[in-house]
């Protein structure tokens, strides 16, 4: 297991270092805090890497040496890392520094005290993981304690700490590294509790076996969590985008039934003729999504609406979303059926008044739907239309696909997403098209 967990934990680390040492070196003026969080990614990276090889480190209950010693001073300089950077987040420059100056030099004394207690420890021969008796290896035992007190205090830290001030931020990547920190710091204690049971519980009759993969699996996993939590602000951006980039481009395919219904009937309102596939739109998404909603609003403005009432009664003012974007696209299929049987060659439009429920928003007119003069039911040519306002014909001819919540892009696209996908449900002889 640790040759498999340990050097995929090593990598995410040195990804992570290497992310954050690029704009350290780009500039001249080394931010602190980025400086320290570097080093504290290059530090757990150290760890791991030399924690991997099973021949050089041992069994977890195996004869301690100096190797080992110096793998975990690694993480000393881990937490001496992260302290630095909390310090440099929570003062002012000038006091940071100062602070950060005594930190450093209080855990300084971690590993000296280390390394004085585990050279005192091998005259008694060599140490050893496992104790029948804490008293065997009294000093062994002592350098196991001032060790696993300053990993589990440092850890405690940064855990209150992320989580204090991820209820602070209101950008949304920083909270989520910072809770993410905040729990991988947490599953580091499982670690300390664990090594703590090793060195004081196996003389009661514990077995140490029970618990020395969970408290490996923990560390592992909460440095990996600590790494990408800290760099979450980082990439957290670069996924955002790319599921904006999903949503549009699944919302420019969605848009596709209807398009092509209104491509069909009015090529010309197309920018490009060739409606064939939709892989053109990945080398500028942005544009050709703002183009199809552009191309189905020219083609509805393009139809010739007769004034007879549409397919089926206008939904009511408490109609649901779905219920306004099914009757619109049974309109339009109207308005196409309507023009492939002649109306293309009226000569006149006459408007007629849209339903409240479904007027375009901001129009002073309230009209949003078109007829022909002459049609069956109109009024005379050049006279004023009938009253339709209990029957109305889909207000979809003004060239908008009206919705209530439609003020900006993203709105409108959700909103004619919804009428496509009502179109393309259609049975086929609803939707026939005629060829422009």
């Amino acid at each position: 297991m640790n040759s498999v967990r340990y050097p995929l934990a090593a990598l995410v680390c040195w990804l992570a270092f290497a992310r954050t040492l690029t704009p350290i070196l780009r500039h001249r003026r080394r931010e602190p805090a980025v400086v320290a969080l570097c080093a504290s990614f290059g530090c757990q990276g150290m760890y791991l890497a030399m924690s991997a090889p099973a021949h050089w480190t041992g069994s977890l209950f195996g004869t301690v040496t100096w190797y080992n010693v110096s793998v975990q001073m690694w993480i000393i300089a881990v937490i001496a890392c992260q302290q630095v950077l909390l310090i440099h987040w929570l003062y002012p420059a000038d006091a940071a520094r100062a602070r950060a100056r005594r930190a450093v030099a209080v855990i300084a004394c971690v590993p000296v005290a280390m390394a004085v207690l585990f050279q005192l420890a091998t005259t008694h021969g060599h140490p050893h993981n496992s104790f029948a008796h804490p008293g065997e290896q009294p000093y062994f035992v002592a350098y196991e304690v001032v060790y696993l007190t300053a990993f589990a205090l440092g850890k405690a830290v940064v855990a209150r700490a992320c989580w204090f001030y991820a209820g602070r931020t209101e950008d949304t990547w920083v909270r989520r590294g910072l809770r993410t920190a905040a729990v991988g710091a947490g599953l580091d204690l499982v670690y300390s509790l664990g090594r703590f049971a090793d060195v004081f519980l196996v003389h009661l009759g514990w077995d140490p076996s029970l618990w020395a993969n969970t408290t490996r699996t923990s560390l592992t996993l909460g440095m990996a969590l600590n790494t990408i939590g800290w760099t979450a602000p980082l990439w957290g951006q670069r996924l955002d985008s790319l599921r904006a980039w999903c949503a549009d481009f699944r919302s420019y395919r969605r848009l596709r039934p209807l398009w092509y219904a209104l491509h069909r009937a009015h090529p010309e309102t197309s920018l490009h003729t060739d409606p064939r596939g939709d892989l053109s739109a990945l080398w500028d998404l942005r544009f050709a999504l703002h183009r199809r909603v552009i191309e189905i609003r020219d083609g509805c403005l393009a139809l010739r609406v007769h004034q007879a009432s549409g397919p089926a009664p206008a939904p009511p003012p408490d109609s649901t979303e779905r219920e306004r974007a099914a009757w619109e696209a049974a309109g339009i299929a109207a308005a196409l059926a309507a023009e492939s049987g002649g109306a293309r060659a009226a000569d006149r439009v006459v408007p007629i008044a849209a339903p409240a429920a479904v007027a375009a928003p901001g129009r002073a007119d309230g009209l949003a739907v078109t007829g022909q003069a002459g049609d069956p039911g109109s009024g005379a040519a050049g006279g004023p239309a009938p009253d339709t306002a209990g029957d109305p014909a889909p207000g979809i001819a003004s060239g908008r696909a009206t919705s209530p919540g439609d003020l900006d892009f993203s709105s409108d696209v959700r909103w004619l997403v919804q009428v496509s996908r009502a179109f393309a449900a259609l049975p086929e002889r609803e939707r026939r098209t005629p060829a422009g």
